[in-house]
């Protein structure tokens, strides 16, 4: 069948925003499928507020310098050493640019809290949040004819041959009426639920009060859940994410890519 479209963002968030954006503008025509209603598009990023930033020398948000290799060992005392150096490294000289991207996408950057000089050093602090972050690139996506669908939540990928086809999508209007599609896509970006969708590791990291209650049973899970099902296609199709490879947590799938080709398998 005919695609609908180029690529298929599934995922409202920053890392979905972001990869929705970057291929907008290499002239894809990109649609996004937002499980959430707009009220609460964004997920977690909503509640985000800063970025990690390389420099060499003060910037504008940003005082002293936070170089490489400080940033590189930082990052080993978190990860406990389990970090893919090749990728970590591009991450962290990326993040001296990537700040002049996003300003062009309506990002707004405010200093550090006054007093708090290790992170004035370290981090650019998201004027507004990250409500406002996200507001900022949805109103992007706008301009740059991206299509989002809010509502959609994603319940099966179709791989034909190890090579992404179409996702079932389905919507829910106000009323409540459900209505369901196949969307039909040259490359899919998966770029939702991982980690804070799964109850389970939830669970395990959070632990239980004194009264053996989980909190994480309190949790409000609006993420899908797709990432980490399609995590048991990692040897038939092309995926390609920071957090499999090692930058962050390897459970914590964020973004994923399908492309449109196969290859072997094992």
């Amino acid at each position: 069948m005919k695609p609908h479209t180029d690529v298929l963002v599934i995922g409202g968030g920053n890392a979905a925003l972001c990869a929705a954006l970057v291929a907008a503008e290499a002239g894809a025509k990109v649609r996004i499928l937002e499980s959430s209603p707009k009220a609460w598009r964004g997920g977690n990023s909503s509640h985000t507020r800063n970025v990690r930033c390389m420099h060499d020398a003060p910037q504008d948000v940003l005082v002293d310098a936070y170089p490489e290799e400080e940033y590189w060992q930082d990052l080993l005392k978190v990860t406990g050493g389990q970090t893919n150096e090749h990728l970590a490294r591009l991450v962290i000289r990326s993040s001296a640019t990537f700040r002049t991207w996003m300003h062009k996408h309506g990002v707004r950057f405010q200093p550090s809290l006054s007093g708090a000089l290790h992170t004035a050093r370290t981090n650019a602090f998201f004027m507004g949040g990250g409500k406002a972050l996200v507001n900022a690139y949805y109103l992007s996506a706008e301009r740059h004819g991206i299509a989002v669908d809010y509502n959609a939540r994603v319940s099966e990928l179709k791989l034909v041959d190890g090579r992404f086809e179409a996702a079932r999508v389905t919507h829910t209007n106000a009323a409540g009426e459900i209505r369901e599609e196949w969307v039909y896509a040259k490359t899919c970006v998966l770029a939702c639920g991982g980690f804070e969708s799964n109850r389970e590791w939830l669970r395990e990291a959070w632990g239980q009060n004194a009264l053996g209650e989980w909190s994480a049973d309190n949790f409000l899970i609006r993420g899908s859940r797709i990432s980490i099902v399609i995590r048991h296609y990692l040897c038939k199709v092309c995926l390609v994410t920071l957090d499999v490879y090692g930058i962050g947590q390897a459970i914590d799938m964020r973004l994923a890519v399908i492309h449109g080709f196969r290859v072997n398998d094992p």
